[in-house]
């Protein structure tokens, strides 16, 4: 029985070491800017909320992590509700952003088109499937919504299409397209996230897929609310840099 002991001890401290010789590589995508909000949990651990993703961090004991789903309450009382690894805004939050001019980039809050990159894909790869054409009915009706709003100086005003929007980027009715595209097309992290898993994940259970996978979630997120989607995100430097880490070894 101590044998058996002995050796899951040894591969639990393995597994650790491997995640903190990533640590550094996954803060860096998630260090937060200067207009990033921040408060402390009950357990004294600092949550930390990016204005452009709006991806709730959770910093604690020189450690690092996404905060899970669910509610979360803070050390004033006040609750967040983290869905699908983002903080749903707070009126604290919506203050402390409004302040820092610049910090709204202009898709962060355009969910309709963010749902039809999302199911439709980047490239329009799932242009046919269901849930694209009921993304793209859904942003048509928004554009018209607007069309008939009282004419204004700020941007296109919230419609009842846009709240429609935003609630299907987290539901299963509305998948992520998953069709591939020409490798010539493949982004930094899903060039890493083949090189480290495999091209059919055959090294699915190797310590670095995961991370990689995280970090490809993590530049598909920032593509959805990027101007250009097509551009390289902040993540997808990190991911090129990643190439040649010792860490994300190529799977054999």
């Amino acid at each position: 029985m101590k044998k058996k002991y002995h050796l899951f001890t040894n591969s639990f401290n393995q597994n650790w070491m491997c995640f903190l010789a990533v640590v550094p590589l996954l803060l860096s995508t998630a260090q937060v800017r200067a207009g990033s909000w921040t408060s402390s949990l009950q357990d004294g651990s600092v949550l930390k909320v990016d204005p452009d993703s709006r991806r709730a961090t959770r910093y604690y004991n020189g450690g690092v992590a996404p905060l899970w789903d669910g509610t979360h309450r803070l050390e004033d009382g006040s609750v967040v509700i983290v869905r699908d690894g983002q903080a749903v805004p707070t009126e604290s939050m919506l203050n402390s952003w409004a302040a820092e001019p610049g910090s709204e980039p202009r898709m962060r809050e355009r969910y309709c088109d963010q749902l039809v990159r999302k199911v439709c894909g980047f490239q329009n790869e799932c242009g046919r499937s269901q849930p694209c054409v009921l993304a793209r009915q859904l942003l048509n009706m928004e554009h018209e919504q607007q069309r008939r709003a009282p004419m204004g100086s700020g941007p296109a005003p919230h419609t009842v299409s846009t709240g429609e929007c935003q609630d299907a980027l987290s539901s299963p009715a509305f998948p992520a397209c998953t069709a591939s595209v020409p490798k010539s097309r493949d982004t930094d992290c899903k060039k890493l996230v083949d090189q480290v898993c495999g091209a059919t994940g055959q090294c699915a259970s190797s310590a670095a897929c995961d991370p990689a996978r995280q970090l490809l979630q993590m530049e598909n997120q920032e593509r959805l609310e990027s101007l250009d989607p097509e551009a390289k995100t902040p993540t997808g430097a990190e991911c090129e840099k990643a190439m040649g880490n010792a860490f994300f070894k190529r799977c054999q």
